[in-house]
């Protein structure tokens, strides 16, 4: 296999160390195979990337996506009335957009039919170039409830257990459960409590002992209490989160990714959008700016996710919700460490996320600092996935 070295680089590694300059990294059939000082290296045989003092860091993680969406108003409930082809044929030009856009790692958290993890399988085999997708499939939500069109829809504590290994069985890395309403889309609306803990406990119970880990959209503090109580192992959006819930987050080991991305693009549509919509989606980014800044201040593991898919937000926007993150507290470094090496640690993704030797080579070389401006992560001048220059 050919051996390929990228030199002149300045190496930030994705630890949350700070970046070292003048360095090269080597990577044969794949994987990283040495990392060092520019003149140490051994480039014999290898194919050199200049990198002319630009930064390598790891391949991007986007903690929360939903690539069979149309990122339309009405996307997630007009999916379920078009061909499931054409939803797989979405899904699949939805990883190589997130893949393009140098998020070499996805983590999808509810699909129609469950075509992501159709999406994952493809590309790990080989026979798609596209984001490396950690797949749900089918989301689980009580009868009506958010997400419908999505998910399986259940009740009682038996019933959901059931469909946890239903999940697994068909392929599900992770399993995704909605415990209560949500801002819009199809489904039960508002912050409700609509799952029970008897069917939280037995969703989360099942799948630890399948060893996959579950992630729970969740609105307000009282669905936020449940999650937390039923030991779930991420939380999605988290909106209303107290500073107590947070500092518990801290104590259990829940990640929270609060997907701020979506209220954004809904807000930069304000003159196209319903006033009562618009008004519901000010309140919400009021209380998730709340919440996230408390996250942070408390030392929660804050996972940068974009909810893709949602409307006018389509697959490709990591960037902004780090940027965003950023506003609410977190620094440069510490937002590049949460969507590389913290999202796959979370993940238990134990190759990618740093950059280190035997790891999978998966890489961005950009232009600039992104230390000093992340913007610098939109355009990348060489994107790297299992060692094959995209």
């Amino acid at each position: 296999m050919a051996r390929v070295a990228l030199t002149g680089a300045n190496l930030l590694d994705g630890t949350g160390a700070d970046p070292v300059p003048g360095q090269t990294i080597l990577w044969e059939a794949g994987v990283i195979s040495w990392i060092g000082p520019d003149e140490e290296a051994n480039l014999e045989q290898a194919l050199v990337i200049p990198a002319d003092g630009g930064t390598v860091l790891p391949g991007l993680i986007d903690s929360h996506v939903h690539i069979s969406l149309p990122p339309t108003l009405t996307g997630v409930t007009d999916v379920e009335n078009e061909p499931v082809e054409r939803t797989l044929l979405r899904a699949a030009n939805g990883a190589g957009v997130l893949l393009r856009a140098g998020i070499t790692t996805a983590r999808d958290v509810g699909s129609r039919a469950g075509v992501a993890i159709d999406v994952a399988a493809a590309q790990r085999d080989g026979d798609l170039i596209g984001s490396r997708l950690l797949a749900s499939g089918r989301g689980i939500t009580p009868p009506d409830g958010h997400g419908m069109t999505i998910s399986v829809q259940v009740q009682g504590a038996e019933d959901v257990a059931d469909a946890v290994r239903a999940e697994h069985a068909r392929g599900a890395d992770l399993i995704k459960l909605f415990p209560t309403g949500g801002v819009l889309g199809a489904g039960t609306h508002g912050f409700d409590v609509v799952m029970t803990l008897d069917e939280m406990w037995a969703a989360v119970q099942t799948a630890h002992e399948l060893d996959i880990h579950v992630a729970a959209h969740v609105h307000g503090p009282e669905g936020i209490d449940l999650a937390l109580e039923a030991g779930v192992d991420t939380i999605e959006h988290g909106t209303g989160a107290t500073r107590e819930q947070s500092e518990r987050m801290v104590e259990d080991g829940v990640a929270l990714v609060p997907t701020l991305a979506p209220m954004v693009a809904l807000r930069q549509r304000a003159l196209d959008l319903p006033r009562d919509l618009i008004k519901r989606v000010e309140e919400v980014e009021e209380l998730q700016a709340e919440s996230v800044r408390t996250a942070i201040e408390v030392g929660v593991r804050v996972l940068p996710g974009t909810d893709a898919g949602t409307p006018f937000n389509p697959p490709g926007g990591l960037v902004q919700e780090m940027e965003l993150l950023v506003d609410l507290g977190m620094s440069h470094l510490d937002v590049i460490t949460a969507a590389t090496s913290l999202a796959a640690q979370t993940f238990d993704w134990e190759d990618v996320g740093v950059l280190a030797v035997g790891n999978v080579a998966d890489l961005l070389l950009v232009d600039g600092d992104p230390l000093d401006d992340l913007g610098t992560l939109s355009w990348p001048a060489t994107i790297v996935q299992d060692g094959v220059v995209i």
